[in-house]
């Protein structure tokens, strides 16, 4: 897992593309981070529940909410926002408290909350790409109408300075944690040794981990190798024993245990299935970014007609 660092849009608190996923590991950020799916389906983990978003679903990531990504046997297309809500925190400073409980929003059950969300990012898209005089002045009025619309609709539970205080203190201590594992996952790390790290209880690390990732140390280790794995499949050629070596699993049939687990199939199975079409589009050149979130345009109006 990783702290991601968002660089918003120029005067705003806001970043939109669109992406394809292949995968994202688990990762976590401050700004709150609202899916649409364009096309296709993802599967969303949160560290406590797999959801399987499907085409229109709308999916909301509070701040500092840890989740992954990863593509279901069909190809995505996924449009993204990404928020920060203390942009009105000097008006409604309750905001950087607030954590929105509902958070899969299907159009068929909600459908006047799901046409709210559509508006405004359709609103949002047409509105950067245009680029007007001032253009920034606007995003914010939408994204503070959004804001506004998300508190008479949704429901959600408001932190007390004290457990907001032990939110930041947990995720400074899993950023610590994650970190770690990333940097050394090639090599037989155990729980025992972070726990020194850490200056913890061992069985109260066990415990904490798998509070906050819904899963225990060790499978998310493996998940963790695997997923590395799983790139160096689709975007190298190594060998299979190469990959074993590189990840930090002992032998093939560890590897081959995980990957039937993680992705229902063996390595070499996933190799000859996904190597093709498995590049993830995300942009970073604005440019590009514009010319994609241009191509959201059409996406967001046949869900609105559909």
């Amino acid at each position: 897992m990783e702290y991601e660092f968002i660089k918003h849009i120029s005067g705003t608190s806001l970043k939109t593309f669109v992406v394809s996923i292949n995968w994202r590991e688990l990762h976590f950020h401050n700004d709150m981070e609202i899916f649409l799916v364009l096309k296709g389906s993802v599967n969303i983990d949160d560290g406590q529940q797999r959801h399987l978003l499907k085409r229109n679903d709308i999916f909301i990531s509070n701040r500092n909410a840890i989740h992954s990504l990863r593509r279901t046997q069909e190809e995505n297309l996924l449009m993204v926002l990404q928020l920060d809500p203390l942009l009105c925190k000097k008006y409604y400073p309750r905001i950087a408290h607030v954590r929105f409980t509902k958070r899969h929003i299907l159009r068929e059950s909600s459908p006047e909350y799901w046409e709210m969300f559509r508006n405004c990012m359709e609103k949002i898209v047409a509105c950067y790409c245009k680029k007007e005089e001032g253009y920034a002045l606007e995003l914010v009025s939408i994204l503070n109408h959004m804001l506004f619309r998300m508190l008479g609709h949704d429901d959600y539970t408001v932190l007390d300075e004290k457990t907001a205080a032990a939110e930041n203190r947990n995720m400074d201590r899993l950023q610590r944690i994650i970190e770690f594992m990333r940097e050394n996952y090639m090599y037989p790390i155990t729980l025992k040794e972070i726990a020194e790290r850490e200056n913890l209880d061992m069985y109260y690390l066990s415990h904490f981990i798998k509070t906050h990732l819904g899963i225990s140390f060790q499978n998310y280790l493996n998940r963790m190798r695997g997923e590395k794995a799983e790139y160096l499949l689709l975007h190298t050629d190594l060998s299979h024993i190469d990959i074993c070596m590189e990840c930090g699993f002992s032998d093939y049939k560890y590897l081959n245990k995980v990957f039937l687990k993680e992705f229902g199939c063996t390595p070499g199975e996933y190799r000859k299935k996904y190597r093709i079409d498995s590049v993830q589009i995300t942009e970073e050149n604005e440019q590009h970014t514009v010319m994609d979130v241009n191509r959201a345009l059409h996406f967001l109006k046949q869900a609105g007609r559909s």
